[in-house]
């Protein structure tokens, strides 16, 4: 198809629109993506908003022992009941039943997150002690110290909100202690029961950060508050909007209508 063929011309009473289709088009689809983008922040501002609230409305609720929490079978619906939800018993520790969660950075420095697996009569349970100082060189990996004894923890029971993004499928630790990227490779309760020979709670909990057996326990509610959200969508609006008004401008004769009307006024 020729230039001339792309070219249009129509009138809608006194406003002309002319120009080239393939502009026309280029901006529509530019305006749709700005539009979607706008909409998807604003759907993430309500999903972070209702992250906090329900992490407020758990908070009101009284502290159970995990045993009185487990699943028939665990399924989205059961995680999503018991995501924040806070749990307390009494605990031990082994000395190598421990995974060690990698390229945990604090403030620029590189780390791990420390999951031990505590005793608790409902089997051994993902602890997240939180964060510990790794070394630069990554020649060696840390090694964490536990309580001695029968000790009391508290803590929130963590879900994640999504798949995290990995380069590769994640392979299960052959023994303990491991370093790992994630806790959440294919059957890791069932990878980990076959390990420490018990059973594993399905879902890690995350210490409280004054505990005195906590490391150094930094728990974000939410990455990204739902205001900041909601700034990025105002922009993404904004800029959909600028994009329309240059339409019009380039497109039609509405600069010269307007004008026309103030010399009249």
């Amino acid at each position: 198809m020729s230039r001339k063929e792309m070219q249009f011309n129509r009138s809608l009473g006194p406003l002309r629109i002319s120009g080239d289709m393939r502009a026309v088009l280029a901006g529509l689809v530019l305006f749709a993506l700005l539009v979607n983008l706008g909409s998807w922040q604003l759907g993430r501002a309500g999903e972070k908003s209702a992250l906090a609230s329900r992490w407020e409305a758990r908070a009101a609720m009284p502290a159970v022992a995990p045993e009185s929490l487990l699943p028939d079978a665990p399924s989205v619906e059961v995680a999503a009941a018991l995501a924040d939800r806070q749990v307390q018993w009494q605990a031990s520790f082994t000395t190598n039943d421990y995974l060690l969660l990698d390229n945990r950075l604090h403030r620029g420095q590189v780390g791990y997150h420390v999951v031990a697996l505590a005793e608790s009569n409902a089997g051994l349970i993902p602890v997240n002690l939180g964060w510990l100082a790794g070394d630069p060189s990554r020649r060696t990996t840390p090694i964490p110290t536990f309580p001695e004894g029968r000790v009391a923890i508290e803590g929130r029971i963590y879900v994640p909100s999504g798949t995290p993004l990995l380069m590769q499928k994640p392979e299960p630790p052959v023994a303990l202690p491991a370093t790992v990227q994630t806790l959440y490779w294919d059957n890791w309760q069932g990878s980990l029961e076959a390990l420490s020979g018990r059973a594993v709670f399905p879902f890690q909990v995350r210490i409280q950060p004054d505990s005195p057996y906590a490391l150094l326990a930094e728990w974000a509610v939410v990455n990204q508050s739902p205001s900041k959200h909601i700034g990025y969508a105002v922009q993404w609006f904004a800029m959909a909007t600028v994009l329309v008004i240059i339409g019009l401008l380039r497109l039609t004769n509405l600069r010269s209508l307007l004008s026309g009307s103030r010399t009249h006024d």
